[in-house]
């Protein structure tokens, strides 16, 4: 068995050889099976490794993979960890600052945790359209989230980091 489908093997030592394929010839065609094969694996030690793995991309056209499993319902689940991927790479671009703020909203604490993370290191946003959908989102989240919620220091220091790119325009 070759290439990607010894992703999905029963057998872990098949699935154990094809990511040190992965790891010594991985090409952008690699990053959705691996993503595919984090959301399915039971197994936390090969989850564990697909994770570093992706966590460490150096492919800079792997960001636009990540965005899109981030707006692809089939990986709702995975929301925090791909943020945290393409935070780990160093992917942060105002392209992908919808999506992230969109999983943020729809997501639990890990995931708004993470998407905070990955707009504090946002440098600036450019498309001015773009920051005032993330800082209309983030503002009518924070309007409508009870005081109870535990996310609502995350999306005030959300807010906080928006409007300083705001200001930076």
């Amino acid at each position: 068995m070759s290439g990607f489908e010894g992703l999905f093997s029963p057998r872990q030592e098949v699935v154990l050889n094809t990511l040190e394929q992965a790891r010594e010839r991985g090409t952008l065609e690699w990053v959705r099976p691996l993503l595919e094969a984090f959301r399915d694996r039971p197994e936390e030690d090969i989850r564990s490794e697909i994770a570093d793995m992706l966590g460490a991309l150096k492919i800079s056209d792997a960001a636009a993979v990540l965005a899109d499993a981030l707006d692809d319902p089939a990986f709702q689940s995975q929301h925090a960890d791909i943020i945290g991927f393409l935070w780990s790479c160093g992917f942060q671009t105002e392209d992908d600052l919808r999506v992230v703020i969109a999983c943020a909203v729809e997501g639990d604490f890990r995931c708004a945790m993470e998407a905070l993370t990955w707009i504090e290191e946002l440098e600036q946003v450019l498309d001015e359209q773009v920051l005032l959908e993330s800082l209309l989102a983030v503002r009518g989240t924070l309007e409508e989230m009870p005081k109870d919620d535990a996310r609502l220091a995350l999306f005030e220091s959300m807010l906080h980091a928006l409007q300083r790119l705001e200001r930076a325009q």
